[in-house]
């Protein structure tokens, strides 16, 4: 024992480490086994040859490694070995164990390296493994190459040939391999390939579709049977680094990386995959760095991907501006987060969204338009709920469509089912449009807004009342408003009022006679295309002194968009102060506002009545500017004075 202990102990231990440190995977081949059968002259036969001359042998190797503490952490077994004349150290079939100090439930891990032949130079302490080496890191997964360089410096062994990882459900190709026996880290160097079998975990978040993991076929009549899952392909082009820790092992692809199952593929400049130590399968995996995701029609840009297994979320990060991009949805944000079973986008940061109004597209085509895109951007987060298509959105929003934009701090939004066309908006809080084309209004604001797309309105509600201007010329009160796209017209139902200030002011206390003031009990529609604006239900108008009031009348629209002319019809009667206190009665006003004159007619007469006195004819002029009344056909007078009947 003492001569075999002395033996042992002039073998260096930076020696001993670094054989341990050249991780290989496979037992002894057959020739091996042949060579334990035999006796040692026929190993020294096979390791003596040409100029090699032996000048040591030790048979059943067994060399020990301990600690500080006392525990063995190397372990050399070899059923021979050699030193050579020139100081090198031949052994063969050797197997090293390197043993996990670390305290686990299960107790420690060992990793073994087993190879046909191994040498060692005592001189450098380099030494190598060669011919079927195989690194045993756990009972399922095995690392084969043939050969294995260590170098006791570093304390890792490396290679730059070919090497194959094989494991439970999963397989890795690569150039050239890097082991670091002191962290438990491995690397293949470049060109690193890794297939997985199907697993429904994997690592892709876009919505659900249907595949293969979501189909059964029955195998016969009683027993169902799954269809195999689609497997999983990672791609990279720099290192593949494996990092085992007690909770995770750890595996970081690098450089012009790509992940592929099925129709999905992500790409990234890096990629990180945690893998459950006892099932191997993925639990998160987080891609960053020009981040491209795609499925289908469906793309995800960004710098960070990170999917989870157990909430089966993906999150996509950028500093700057993540994108998600489905047909014609085009989401940006700096953070999404993703689910699959739930088709569920939640967004809890500011961000933008554009869509498509799908009803308008022949309407576009027809007058040569191509906007037909509706963008929303908010400050406070939205979410996306695929069951009910519907999205909501919170805090300073704005919708643009068209020559429209509206502002309101909470929208909802459905689109359609199957795509992301616009069909309604519903919008409450702060509710404020703003709209370009310059019709009778430029702003809206309101408590309720709707937006359907199918019937193409927008319906504006207010309590009490929602509220029309244009700038500080004119203002609208009614308590509902529709807003119709097809012939650009504007209804506003229930009791409303109009008014349009001559000087282009709001009203004040001290407002001017010269103001326009129209009330109605019914409705007010206007017709964008006619430049007509219509008021119904005991309508009144007063102007300059002037007072209209008729069961409809009909105020039309200058090339500046200012009431120029008034028709009232139906039970008309009209008062001036400035022609003396005049009234007129009859069916139809006409009131020229530029030339400030109007001429009324009635069926079968119109009635004037002034100065105490009435009189009939078919037509009655009421010239304001010239302060004077005049009428034409038979008149017929009544005296109704107490001086004319005396």
């Amino acid at each position: 024992m003492t001569i075999r202990r002395y033996i042992l102990i002039g073998i260096p231990v930076a020696c001993v480490l670094s054989i341990i440190v050249s991780l290989a995977i496979n037992k002894q081949n057959r020739e091996t086994e042949n060579r334990r059968e035999n006796p040692s002259p026929q190993k020294q036969v096979h390791t003596t040859t040409g100029t090699e001359t032996v000048t040591q042998t030790i048979q059943g190797l067994f060399m020990p490694n301990y600690d500080k503490e006392g525990k063995e952490v190397v372990v050399m077994r070899g059923e021979s070995t050699f030193l050579l004349k020139d100081n090198v150290y031949k052994i063969i079939a050797p197997e090293i164990e390197v043993m996990d100090s670390a305290d686990t439930v299960d107790g420690t891990q060992s990793v073994f390296i087993t190879s046909d032949t191994g040498e060692m130079s005592q001189t450098s302490e380099e030494g190598y493994l060669s011919d079927n080496v195989v690194v045993h890191l756990d009972p399922e997964t095995k690392l084969n190459t043939d050969y294995l360089r260590y170098l006791p410096e570093k304390k890792f062994v490396y290679t730059d040939d070919p090497v194959t990882i094989n494991g439970k459900g999963i397989k890795i190709t690569g150039q050239g391999c890097e082991i670091d026996l002191t962290n438990k880290k491995m690397w293949i160097k470049k060109d690193a390939e890794m297939e997985m079998d199907g697993v429904k975990n994997d690592l892709f978040f876009l919505s659900p579709e249907t595949t293969s993991e979501d189909v059964q076929t029955p195998s016969d009549e009683t027993a169902p049977k799954e269809t195999p899952l689609e497997k999983t392909f990672i791609r990279s082009s720099g290192q593949l680094v494996f990092d085992r820790q007690p909770d995770a092992n750890i595996m970081t692809f690098n450089d012009n990386v790509e992940v592929k199952k099925g129709s999905s593929t992500v790409f990234s400049d890096k990629l990180v995959v945690f893998l459950d130590p006892e099932t191997k399968k993925t639990r998160q995996a987080i891609a960053s760095g020009n981040v491209l995701a795609s499925q289908g029609t469906k793309i995800a840009k960004g710098n960070f991907l990170t999917w989870d297994v157990n909430t089966q979320s993906a999150i996509l990060e950028d500093a700057q501006k993540a994108e998600f991009v489905e047909n014609d949805l085009n989401i940006d944000a700096l953070k999404m987060i993703f689910y699959k079973d739930t088709g569920k986008i939640d967004i809890p940061s500011s961000g933008s969204l554009r869509a498509k109004m799908k009803h308008k597209r022949r309407a576009l085509a027809e007058t040569g338009k191509t906007d037909d895109t509706i963008r929303v951007k908010w400050e406070g987060k939205m979410n996306f709920q695929e069951d009910t298509r519907e999205a909501s959105f919170e805090k300073n929003i704005e919708v643009r469509k068209e020559n429209s934009t509206l502002l309101c701090d909470n929208l909802n939004v459905t689109f359609g089912d199957g795509d992301y066309n616009l069909q309604t908006m519903k919008a409450t809080e702060k509710i404020h449009i703003v709209d370009k084309r310059g019709n009778l209004f430029n702003e809206a604001v309101g408590d309720h807004v709707t937006w359907d797309a199918k019937n193409k309105v927008t319906v504006l509600r207010g309590k009490p009342f929602a509220l029309l201007r244009e700038g500080n010329k004119r203002q609208i009160l009614a308590p509902r408003v529709l807003f119709y796209e097809e012939g650009s017209k504007v209804l506003c139902e229930g009791k409303g009022s109009l008014y349009e200030r001559e000087d282009e002011k709001l009203p004040n206390e001290n407002a001017g006679e010269t103001d326009m003031k129209v009330n109605w009990s019914k409705k007010m529609l206007y017709n964008d295309a006619l430049k007509k604006v219509s008021f119904y239900g005991e309508v009144e108008a007063v102007k300059d002194g002037q007072k209209l009031n008729g069961d409809q009348i009909d105020a039309y629209l200058d090339q500046n968009n200012k009431i120029s002319k008034i028709i009232a019809t139906g039970n008309v009667y009209f008062f001036s102060e400035s022609l003396s206190g005049s009234e007129g009665l009859g069916t139809l006003f006409t009131w020229d506002l530029i030339k400030n004159a109007a001429m009324l007619t009635g069926n079968p007469k119109a009635e004037l009545r002034k100065d105490g006195s009435r009189t009939f004819s078919e037509k009655v002029y009421f010239n304001m500017a010239e302060n004077r009344v005049t009428w034409e056909g038979r008149p017929h007078w009544q005296l109704i004075t107490k001086e004319t009947k005396n």
